[in-house]
């Protein structure tokens, strides 16, 4: 039997000044799912599907994603994410938590753990990373983000060089779906929220600081994955994180940056079983 809890429900609600989206579904410890960059809540379906049986699960839309409004005024920092997605907890009356986040949600969820750690049950970074950007990658996403504010769209070709970012090599063959969606998301954004929002928050994201000292103050149980081609985030990466943090580490063959989407049946187990040990 299917209850109102088992099926996703979307709530637009005052955060921070601004409207931010989320979906929420199921019942029991809270699990916060924080996707990545130019991805919205669809990005964790399968984990939904796996977990909301025994967790309810809240999955914010980013600012500029899905049906969030625009970055809120004085937003600069993964911190001020972090404090934003913990006022959300607030509203929401959530006092315990545990936080999964992938790429750019997995670096404000970092800062969210290490910030309010008598409130964080548990920590998962998937595909994502706390040092600054490489500076070649940080100049040449720049330089994308400079030519979507010029143009007020991604042009074809800035598509091309976005799309093979997220996934592994011959993902056209192995799931096609996925690069069609992440294109269709991509082409939902309109000059207003790519300047507005879209590309502001990618200068925060590739333009951070070195934050590998955040990791020293987690005190929740954490795991990392990682997908051994990941082009965004390579896995070497996360190694650094784990050795710091001395926790877990999970490399994912055949996997890229959207080790949800790629290797779901794998990372529902990893995830279901650290959430599991978390009492």
């Amino acid at each position: 039997m299917t209850t109102q809890s088992d099926t996703p429900t979307r709530h637009v609600l005052e955060i921070a000044g601004g409207t931010l989206s989320m979906v929420e579904c199921g019942q029991g410890p809270a699990v916060l799912l924080a996707h990545g960059y130019l991805w919205d809540w669809r990005m964790w379906r399968p984990q939904i599907e796996a977990l909301r049986s025994r967790y309810r699960l809240i999955v914010p839309e980013m600012w500029g994603h899905g049906d969030s409004g625009p970055l809120p005024a004085d937003t600069h920092r993964h911190a001020d994410l972090a404090a934003q997605m913990l006022a959300l907890m607030d509203r929401l009356d959530i006092e315990r938590f545990a936080v999964v986040g992938s790429s750019m949600g997995g670096m404000w969820g970092a800062h969210l753990a290490a910030s309010a750690p008598e409130r964080v049950t548990g920590l998962a970074l998937l595909n994502s990373y706390l040092g600054a950007e490489p500076e070649v990658s940080r100049r040449t996403y720049f330089g994308m983000l400079d030519a979507v504010e010029r143009e007020g769209r991604v042009n074809d070709a800035i598509m091309a060089q976005i799309i093979p970012l997220f996934f592994a090599a011959g993902v056209e063959t192995r799931s096609p779906d996925l690069p069609i969606l992440l294109r269709d998301q991509i082409t939902r954004f309109d000059a207003a929220r790519l300047r507005g929002t879209i590309a502001p928050l990618g200068r925060l994201i590739f333009g951070r600081e070195d934050a590998l000292d955040v990791l020293d103050t987690v005190r929740a149980p954490t795991i990392i994955v990682a997908g051994r081609q990941d082009r965004s985030r390579p896995a070497s990466e996360s190694a650094v994180m784990a050795e710091r943090i001395g926790c877990g580490l999970h490399v994912l063959d055949g996997c890229g940056h959207t080790a949800t989407l790629e290797r779901p049946a794998e990372v529902n187990l990893i995830l279901s079983n650290f959430l599991g040990s978390l009492g």
